[in-house]
């Protein structure tokens, strides 16, 4: 049975989504999201203990503040299994793993397979942009995901009643997740193609799912305003609330106007349309 490297980190709430992403670029399978910072997992065949010293400095993360050991595969699936628990927004939806037992008492349940707790709800970027989506309507509406990462908004878009949905990002791992998520979920109706928003085919969405960063929601105002329909739903989130500000002022200079906002322990979510 292989072992695993438990990688635990300290650092400022800001870093954590960028070191999640840094170290899956490392092979590192597992995160989840603690008080202080996070936790990583990866099998010990994969463990290169200088390529985690040269990323750690080149964020100028002291030695102290991260520590690594060995734990049996065993003993990291009883913890991962212990440590994520589902998560609920009132009584409207339920994300859980599936190694939770259902719960009937939701009007929606969603299972994720938890790669990572960055998109399985935990966070509260992905939170939030679900509390708007509950409130619009998505019926036989053509959606496009933007970086899906899970699949969890798009299969969640699915689950409200989108009539078709395409899904896409920059990492691979996301095609094999998202497939695995849409399976566990019994949808169907999701395309997925990986690369930029480049790659994305020219075509026109009733809805646009944004859940990614501020930097990359300034950069893609422009490129996105085309795809919406007139009187579309554009929803970002992945940045703090005193960023809306700037957000919004590139965004109105593309043609965006701001709908409504909610926020969750200072992260943001907003719904922009056209």
């Amino acid at each position: 049975m292989q072992n695993y490297i438990l990688c635990k980190v300290i650092c400022e709430p800001n870093l954590v989504d960028v070191l999640i992403a840094e170290l899956g670029d490392l092979n590192y399978e597992g995160f989840i999201e603690t008080d202080t910072g996070f936790e990583a997992y990866l099998p010990e065949s994969d463990f290169n203990e200088a390529s985690l010293n040269a990323l750690f400095l080149e964020y100028n993360l002291p030695v102290e503040k991260y520590s690594f050991s060995t734990v049996a595969q065993q003993n990291w699936n009883a913890e991962w299994e212990s440590n994520f628990e589902p998560v609920s927004i009132d009584k409207r939806l339920r994300i859980r793993a599936p190694f939770h037992e259902p719960d009937k008492n939701f009007d929606l349940e969603l299972i994720i397979q938890p790669k990572t707790s960055f998109g399985t709800g935990h966070h509260e970027t992905t939170f939030t942009i679900m509390e708007l989506m509950l409130g619009l309507d998505f019926t036989n509406k053509n959606v496009f995901d933007y970086g899906s990462g899970t699949g969890i908004l798009a299969i969640l878009a699915s689950k409200l009643g989108a009539k078709s949905i395409y899904a896409n990002d920059i990492d691979t791992w996301a095609a094999e997740n998202i497939f695995e998520n849409m399976a566990l979920n019994n949808v169907s109706n999701i395309e997925f193609l990986e690369g930029d928003l480049k790659a994305v085919p020219s075509s026109v969405y009733e809805v646009i799912l944004a859940n990614i960063n501020k930097n990359i929601l300034l950069s893609s105002f422009i490129d996105l305003f085309p795809l919406l329909s007139k009187g579309g739903i554009l929803l970002i989130s992945g940045f703090y609330e005193s960023d809306l500000p700037d957000l919004m002022k590139q965004a109105e200079s593309c043609g965006f106007k701001l709908v409504a906002s909610v926020s969750c322990n200072q992260w943001t979510a907003a719904h922009l349309t056209k």
